[in-house]
């Protein structure tokens, strides 16, 4: 069997990873995998984290196994999180949840739930969007099709486009949702932008599937969900993933949640509970438990989630900064040109718009490293790495300005 295995590639991700692990230059840039760096390069474990995990080793908790369903109590308080403790949404018990092993796990596993239920339905998604996002469903066996959202060279959301191509869906398709801090453009709808496409997934009788995995990353913990909770209150059923690793820095640990919304007429809301506790079984068995109650001890613990907030206000702070320094410091070196879309846009991620040739340029020439859609991962940079991109970016412009001139002489 194994030995006919040959000529198996990386995919981009793998492959820009190898790239940079092979590149020895003492100043080469990271700009790729989404996580947090603070001014040091270094990714922190928040004060809030080693706290909680203090006190769970003092509790000494058993290492039994768990119901496939995972940590109830982490369970409710992201639900809460996400949806707020008073939705009508939980105090109606239309909400059935699990944890997961990240928001990866809950992806394929809201994947293969839809497909035992509805092999035809249709999944649609951004373009562009996270590439990973794409292969949970299809190793679910469901059919993927991409509406317009980002026009990444002028760098701006292509909402009619998004619109018109929706009207397409039919009923019981999949609507796939960043529900705040765009993966990977850092471009999110509005609210107003949020409440026509709530409006249209309920006249193509369509099911949202919300993905949160930067909740606090964008305008604030409240703030980020706004689009979430309005779904919520108008579509009569949705799928929801959150993951835990971005907001409370354990990525590692891969926590996560997949719930399922139930319509208000639902009549056997313990089948879809059963449903969903065989689909994660039958996929994994049970998400390890560690990071789900690292999560939940700071979330049931008011000096813990205090001590969260404010952490995780810095880190928003920190990366808001950034995007303040990189837009200067390349309107700086390139006279004219208007980078204002980076600070209008939210979280880790903004594409830069260079083409896919001009990217690999800059790896070549500036050892810059970023993930398709020259996606920049603005939370790992520092003041001095902004500075360096900006130059790589008024280089790529000259190279490109310069193209026209060389192919007519």
């Amino acid at each position: 069997m194994f030995r006919n295995l040959s000529g198996h590639t990386n995919d981009p991700i793998e492959a820009l990873f190898v790239r940079l692990a092979e590149d020895t230059d003492a100043n080469k840039i990271d700009l790729g995998i989404g996580v947090f760096r603070d001014a040091t390069g270094k990714v922190p474990v928040m004060r809030a984290v080693r706290e909680a995990e203090h006190r769970l080793f003092e509790q000494d908790l058993p290492k039994s196994y768990m119901s496939p369903l995972g940590n109830a109590e982490y369970c409710a308080d992201i639900e809460a999180l996400a949806l707020g403790a008073d939705h009508r949404v939980i105090k109606d018990g239309r909400i059935v949840s699990a944890q997961t092993p990240g928001a990866g796990s809950a992806l394929r596993a809201g994947a293969e739930l839809v497909q035992t239920l509805s092999p035809q339905s249709v999944v649609w998604v951004s373009d562009p969007v996270w590439g990973h996002q794409l292969e949970f469903f299809e190793k679910a066996g469901l059919t993927l099709r991409t509406y317009r959202y980002y026009d990444q060279l002028n760098s701006v959301l292509d909402f009619a486009g998004m619109v018109e191509d929706l009207q397409s869906m039919q009923a019981d398709d999949l609507l796939l949702l960043h529900g705040c801090c765009h993966n990977p453009t850092g471009q999110d709808l509005d609210l107003a932008q949020w409440r026509t496409i709530a409006d249209l997934v309920v006249a193509r009788q369509a099911i949202p599937f919300v993905d949160i995995a930067y909740q606090g990353f964008g305008a604030g913990i409240e703030e980020d969900v706004q689009g979430l909770r309005l779904f919520a209150d108008t579509v009569p059923q949705m799928l929801l993933t959150v993951s835990s690793s971005k907001s409370f820095g354990i990525y590692r640990e891969r926590a996560g949640l997949l719930s399922v919304i139930v319509p208000e007429d639902a009549r056997d809301i313990g089948s879809v509970r059963r449903s969903l506790r065989d689909t994660v079984r039958q996929l994994y068995f049970m998400a390890p438990n560690h990071g789900a109650a690292i999560v939940h001890e700071i979330l049931s613990s008011p000096d813990l989630e205090t001590l969260w907030r404010q952490e995780l206000g810095e880190i928003r702070e920190h990366v808001d900064n950034m995007r303040t320094a990189l837009r200067t410091t390349i309107e700086r070196l390139n006279p004219g040109f208007d980078a204002a879309f980076l600070e209008q846009q939210n979280g880790m991620f903004s594409c830069l718009p260079i083409s896919a040739d001009e990217q690999l340029l800059l790896e070549r020439e500036f050892h810059i490293y970023m993930l398709p859609h020259a996606r920049v991962n603005v939370a790992a940079m520092n003041a001095a790495q902004s500075a360096t991109l900006g130059e790589a970016f008024a280089y790529v412009r000259a190279q490109r300005a310069a193209e026209p001139h060389q192919a007519s002489a």
